[in-house]
């Protein structure tokens, strides 16, 4: 069997074996053929901020209404974790 990227074989990846079975051409991160899989991976992401878990519409509006030296100071707590990447060469 010749290897292509784009197979024009017809398969369905959820019914193929996690080895060794024919290949899905793209990977497709969208559906998941073992269950435990998904629950790991919203383990994982639950480790770390998501978006959608705090509001933060109102952020603009708090930060426009803030006195000079308050803004100043919000500016410059941003600007040490740039620095901070900058001088580890990350």
């Amino acid at each position: 069997m010749a290897y292509t990227t784009f197979s024009q074989t017809k398969n369905d990846q959820l019914k193929e074996p996690m080895f060794f079975g024919q290949p899905v051409n793209v990977a497709r991160y969208d559906q998941q053929k073992y269950d435990i899989f998904e629950k790991l991976i919203e383990k994982q992401l639950s480790f770390f901020w998501r978006p959608e878990e705090v509001d933060v519409s109102r952020d603009r509006i708090d930060y426009q209404a803030l006195p000079e030296h308050e803004k100043h100071i919000f500016i410059s707590n941003l600007k040490i974790p740039d620095a901070a990447g900058f001088h580890s060469g990350t």
